[in-house]
């Protein structure tokens, strides 16, 4: 490739990248008027806001300032976040147990090792696990786990086990789509090389797959641990248990003290997650 080809091909003023900008710009105008978006509103309301966060002076304790940090509180609050952070490491333990085995068939070039062959019942069936399984990652995925947990509200009633079997759920369809995009991207070379020798299709998964996609699937059930975290904190409004049980009954009674109190702990707990997850993450990097 010589050295006009290559300005040609990097130069960002290309006929293409104009009309891709033009189109966007006209989407997001198009959207921002449609919802009606506008910065003049917030500058308005932010008065509204500050008043709301200061309290009603006729409604006591209404304020959000300064927390309640009272000790037979705290205590109740913190034991409710450790059963949230429960709830979210064995949702995420269930949606990794149905998402990792499930990943290997919404992906094309994995699921050409498992089921070889392009034609007749092979080519059949590879189109058919695929189709099925992105079907349920995208079923899982897409109704809300507020809904999910509605529904397993209604068949195994209040607590904590319908939180984990709704994060659980709509985790795992989460995690297929991301573990299986992993899985597309890894190079192809080491599994040509392995087949070659005339290794099975499991050596070839555990040899040739799994090294390259380690560090992926570490860092994104990870994400997903502290996501479901903060998931698990709104579910308690649905009566599924958890420190959003709290929250929930709290903003309802204007005790907002309470209520900057449970939100404070609820940002530390995410932020010591976030600090432990990153230190495992550079264990496979």
């Amino acid at each position: 490739m010589n050295l006009e080809e290559i300005k040609r091909q990097t130069n960002p003023f290309q006929a293409y990248n104009i009309v891709l900008l033009c189109a966007s710009l006209i989407v997001v105008g198009w959207c921002w008027h449609s919802t009606e978006m506008g910065i003049g509103k917030l500058l308005d309301g932010w008065g509204n806001m500050l008043t709301y966060i200061g309290g009603n002076p006729s409604i006591k304790d209404s304020g959000f300032f300064p927390p309640d940090f009272t000790a037979s509180r705290l205590v109740k609050y913190l034991l409710s976040m450790l059963e949230t952070v429960q709830m979210a490491l064995l949702a995420l333990i269930l949606s990794v147990v149905i998402a990792f085995p499930l990943s290997f068939f919404a992906s094309r070039n994995t699921l050409a090792i498992i089921i070889p062959g392009n034609q007749g019942m092979s080519l059949l069936m590879k189109k058919s696990m695929y189709a099925a399984v992105r079907l349920f990652a995208n079923f899982s995925r897409s109704i809300n786990e507020i809904i999910w947990a509605l529904l397993f509200v209604s068949a195994v009633g209040l607590g904590p086990m319908p939180g984990i079997l709704a994060l659980g759920v709509h985790t795992s369809g989460v995690l297929i789509k991301l573990f299986s995009e992993g899985i597309e991207a890894i190079h192809q070379e080491p599994i040509d090389a392995l087949t070659a020798t005339g290794a099975g299709f499991l050596k070839v998964i555990r040899y040739a797959v799994f090294p390259q996609i380690t560090p992926f699937f570490v860092s994104m059930t990870l994400y997903r641990l502290e996501s479901d975290v903060r998931s698990a904190t709104i579910l308690g409004f649905t009566g599924a248990g958890g420190i959003g049980v709290f929250l929930f009954d709290k903003l309802r009674s204007y005790e907002n003290r309470d209520v900057t109190t449970i939100l404070i702990i609820i940002v530390i707990t995410v932020a010591i997650i976030d600090r432990i997850s990153a230190a495992i993450r550079t264990k496979y990097t």
